[in-house]
C-alpha cells in the first residue's frame, strides 16, 4: 500500500477542565467533515488534512488527573487509514509531580466513511 503523509502543526491547544475535553486544532483551515472514534472527534479540512481533534473524557482516557492536562509538553496525533480500517494513535507528554510522563491512547474503527488511504499527523511540541 502506498502511504501518503499529510502533516499538520497545531497552533492552538485548549483544555476544558469542567467538561474534561482536550482540544488541538489549526486556525484558518476550512472545515469539511468530522469523524468520531470512541469519543475522540477528528475534524478534517480541505484536502482531508486534520484540522482539529477533541478528546472527550480526556483525563479518564489518558489515566491522569485533570490538572495535568492544563499544560502538556508535547502531543502527537497519527491517523492511519486503510480501505478497511481507521486507527488513531495519540501520544501525550506532560508533567505529573515534577516527572515527565508519556501517555498514549489508541482508537480504531472500520473505514465506513470511505476516507482515502494514507497517514495523517498533527503535532505540537512544547505547547
Amino acid at each position: 500500500m502506498t502511504v501518503n503523509l499529510i502533516q499538520t502543526d497545531a497552533d492552538t491547544i485548549d483544555y476544558d477542565y469542567e467538561n474534561d475535553s482536550f482540544f488541538l486544532f489549526t486556525k484558518g483551515a476550512d472545515y469539511k467533515h468530522s469523524l468520531n472514534l470512541d469519543n475522540i472527534i477528528i475534524d478534517f479540512g480541505e484536502g482531508n488534512s486534520i484540522k482539529g481533534v477533541e478528546i472527550q473524557n480526556a483525563s479518564k482516557k489518558f489515566g491522569v488527573p485533570k490538572h495535568a492536562l492544563k499544560a502538556p509538553h508535547q502531543i502527537k496525533i497519527e491517523l492511519d487509514i486503510s480501505r478497511e480500517k481507521i486507527v488513531l494513535n495519540v501520544k501525550l507528554t506532560l508533567e505529573i509531580r515534577n516527572n515527565t510522563v508519556s501517555k498514549a491512547i489508541i482508537a480504531a474503527d472500520v473505514n465506513k466513511f470511505n476516507i482515502s488511504s494514507g497517514t495523517m499527523a498533527m503535532s505540537c511540541g512544547i505547547c
